[in-house]
């Protein structure tokens, strides 16, 4: 499946390539990959005749914000819906608060913060509302059909078409995993011609099976063109994945909850191949909120 699209720059610093999906961001600082996953899925829904979202997270997710801005962007309404919280509350929260700077209602009914009660929450209001419900880490339902699957991938996956040949080793986040997937459901129509591993750092629950039906269920694999895939698992081993870990890396500043924690591991334990500093290792920079 081919998709046209405009391309996050790739940056060599100190010796490592830096795939810079932060530069894709709208006015209010939002940006990276999940904001280009949930405008796909939002001009998708207008497609089919909605002019309403609803989202729902907790305080310090910043999927309101990403829903909210795109919502205010392309000219739709939007709900917000955050659990066990009161409204005076939830807006102290940067990422609610950029919500409502967007012009989102706040729904704070739902007494629980657990995904398993405010999910179904947030899906019972948009059909109240005749809305849109945007899925929890923004990606296609479970129950959606392998084509729409596969389209909602080839999306970030077109971002691998600049990534140069000379890449021998490829530094990427698997949190959620919809980014990786659509990364390495990329990679098998567009690999560097030097590559040969692919390093997928856990810094969320294990996501490796859901990962693999997701792809397999286009067609794919994790492991495009059979080349290495290896999991480093960070979260529960050396860091939660509430844990924010600030850092800032040849003048990037990475997301505390992404690339932090992957970029202090990384440098704290020296793999070998992350120390060669030569061009060949390439790290994905998902973005997040500035």
């Amino acid at each position: 499946m081919t998709v046209k699209t405009d391309l996050t720059p790739v940056e060599t610093r100190g010796g490592i390539v830096w795939k810079r999906e932060d530069f894709l961001r709208n006015a209010y600082g939002v940006n990276g990959s999940k904001y280009r996953a949930a405008r796909y899925l939002l001009t998708q829904a207008i497609l089919e005749g909605y002019d309403h979202v609803v989202s729902a997270q907790a305080v310090a997710s910043p999927q309101s914000a990403i829903c909210a801005t795109l919502a205010e962007e392309l000219g739709v309404k939007c709900t917000i819906v955050v659990g066990a919280s009161k409204p005076e509350t939830a807006v102290k929260h940067s990422n609610v608060a950029i919500a409502m700077e967007a012009g989102a209602e706040l729904d704070t009914g739902c007494r629980v913060a657990y995904n398993g009660t405010l999910q179904p929450y947030a899906r019972e209001l948009a059909e109240r509302l005749g809305a849109y419900h945007l899925p929890y880490a923004i990606t296609t339902p479970a129950d959606a059909p392998p084509e729409d699957v596969e389209a909602f991938l080839a999306v970030g996956g077109a971002q691998v078409a600049n990534l140069p040949d000379e890449l021998e080793t490829l530094v990427l986040p698997f949190g959620s995993a919809n980014t990786a997937c659509g990364v390495l459901y990329g990679l098998h129509d567009r690999r560097p011609a030097a590559l040969q591993k692919i390093v997928l750092m856990e810094i969320g629950p294990n996501r490796r099976d859901w990962a693999r039906k997701r792809l397999e269920s286009v067609g794919r694999s994790l492991a495009p063109g059979g080349v290495e895939v290896e999991f480093i698992t960070l979260h529960e081993v050396w860091a939660s994945y509430s844990d924010k870990m600030p850092e800032t890396m040849e003048g990037i500043e990475m997301h505390p909850v992404y690339e932090g924690k992957m970029i202090r591991w990384l440098n704290l334990v020296q793999p070998e191949w992350w120390m060669r500093r030569d061009g060949t290792v390439g790290f994905w920079v998902i973005g997040g909120l500035a």
